[in-house]
């Protein structure tokens, strides 16, 4: 939610699908589809979908009074505020493509050049961090001796004999002191989660596949800066390869946006406040009926499930047990998000970069601060800046706990000892995700795998969502376009 870098590294789970099973011809008989939930991928399936197939009736159910679950966005005051996702990279096309379908080209927002800049806080101020694994050795973001064992990972790295999680697999290759300095950082910004419980194969699949093939990770990293000297080589004084994918918004509305166009580009109206209570088989007609709070049955030749795992588990378990059971083993990190203006005088850091980072222990409890402002240009009033604050997670569910004054307190303690900040905020707001980000823990690709076998004999009913093949927005366009060719077979 802070970051969504990830994509760059292969933010997705390993081949296993959650996808329900049944033939292509079964599926291309539906005629009427319900998408639960009106999320990034409920709302991205139904729009391919009724592309794809116009004269389908696809309804959308969303329990809520708004589109776009957690990625929501406030404009007040002349502050835009995301309180989800802050963007998407454009080095997979997903995303990107959906845009452009929709009309949104010329609003897109990339974000400024010093949003390169990230910082790690530690040891009582704030690092930059290494823009590549040679400026690792000379960065003060590791301790001398972690630098000095992360400098033999081309001699002593190896190939992995079976799944781990994101600490032991940085502690193998580069050494305990490498892994307790940066493993925290690098999964807070993505999961808000614990990199001693998280499976590098299920979030990091890339990773494990660079170590596969040349055993050393740093290797693996030269030799795809090698590939890419030689690409450009040949290609000569033609057109330069694209640079690598930037984080992207919407100048108008920030995240919103994209979520409000693809609610309005579909051929009908979601249906807010439809809160689904059971799923049914029918016992004639189409395959299953949907019971909704304060309503009748309703029936549909296809289902598709987008609701956050918890609830997809309720929904599943009178008809698949076993899947239900798989499902709610998926845990999540609960996160408060806070978005905080001040006045520029009142900041006395340079805001020169994305933002940082905070490793446990260091004696901030803020997960990482945003520098809003600096990122996206025009998302604070002139003469402001604008902050945005991410706590809790797993490591600190207390977070989620306290009132509304205490979490501002302790975030404003936070801004006083990283970038001293004491002045009040001008404007304060908050949201807080009890289940904020699934958490792809150790035995994630083992859950999907009795997730799907669970599901062997419903066909044309689907679960897609972040809690299974990534968490980034352009992991939920890609599961929307997965679910629209299971449906239609093409």
């Amino acid at each position: 939610m802070l970051s969504v870098d990830a994509a760059t590294i292969g933010t997705a789970t390993p081949a296993a699908t959650t996808a329900a099973a049944g033939t292509t011809a079964a599926a291309s008989e539906a005629r009427r589809v319900a998408v639960v939930g009106a999320g990034i991928t409920g709302l991205a399936t139904a729009y391919l979908l009724s592309r794809e197939r116009p004269a389908w009736q696809v309804a959308v159910l969303e329990s809520g009074e708004h589109v776009g679950g957690k990625a929501r966005t406030t404009v007040r005051g002349g502050y835009t505020v995301d309180w989800g996702p802050n963007g998407f990279l454009t080095s997979a096309p997903e995303t990107l493509e959906l845009a452009r379908a929709l009309g949104l080209e010329d609003e897109l927002q990339p974000a400024a050049d010093a949003a390169r800049h990230r910082f790690l806080y530690r040891d009582g101020g704030l690092r930059p961090l290494p823009a590549s694994p040679q400026a690792f050795l000379t960065s003060e973001v590791v301790p001398f001796p972690g630098r000095a064992r992360a400098a033999l990972e081309p001699w002593l790295g190896s190939r992995g004999a079976g799944e781990e999680s994101v600490h032991a697999f940085l502690a193998r290759h580069f050494g305990r002191g490498f892994a307790d300095a940066l493993a925290d950082a690098f999964v807070s910004g993505i999961t808000a989660g614990d990199p001693r419980e998280l499976s590098l194969d299920a979030l990091f699949p890339r990773m494990r596949a660079m170590e596969r093939a040349h055993g050393s990770l740093v290797r693996a990293l030269v030799a795809q800066q090698r590939a890419a000297r030689r690409r450009r080589r040949e290609a000569g004084a033609g057109p330069r390869p694209p640079a690598p994918g930037r984080l992207t918004s919407f100048r108008e509305g920030g995240m919103q946006r994209l979520l409000d166009a693809l609610a309005d580009a579909l051929p009908r109206p979601v249906r807010l406040g439809a809160a689904v209570t059971a799923l049914e088989r029918a016992p004639d007609g189409p395959a299953y009926r949907l019971r909704l709070a304060g309503g009748e049955p309703e029936a549909f030749d296809a289902v598709v499930v987008t609701a956050p795992a918890p609830s997809a588990a309720g929904l599943l378990r009178p008809l698949a047990p076993s899947a239900a059971d798989a499902l709610a083993a998926i845990p999540y990190a609960g996160v408060r998000v806070f978005g905080l203006g001040f006045d520029r005088i009142d900041v006395p850091r340079v805001l020169d970069g994305f933002g940082f980072l905070v490793p446990r222990g260091q004696g901030v409890r803020s997960l990482g601060v945003l520098w809003t402002s600096t990122l996206y240009p025009g998302r604070a009033p002139a003469g402001k800046v604008l902050l945005r604050v991410l706590a809790g997670g797993r490591l600190d569910p207390a977070m989620l706990e306290l009132s509304d004054d205490d979490a501002l307190a302790a975030v404003r303690r936070d801004l006083r000892i990283s970038m001293g900040v004491v002045a009040e905020p001008e404007f304060v707001e908050t949201v807080r995700w009890p289940r904020a980000i699934p958490q792809y823990t150790l035995g994630h690709g083992a859950r999907l795998s009795a997730l799907e076998a669970g599901l062997a004999g419903l066909p044309g009913l689907q679960l897609a969502g972040n809690a299974y093949r990534g968490v980034g927005v352009n992991d939920c366009v890609r599961e929307a376009r997965r679910v629209v060719q299971a449906l239609t077979g093409r």
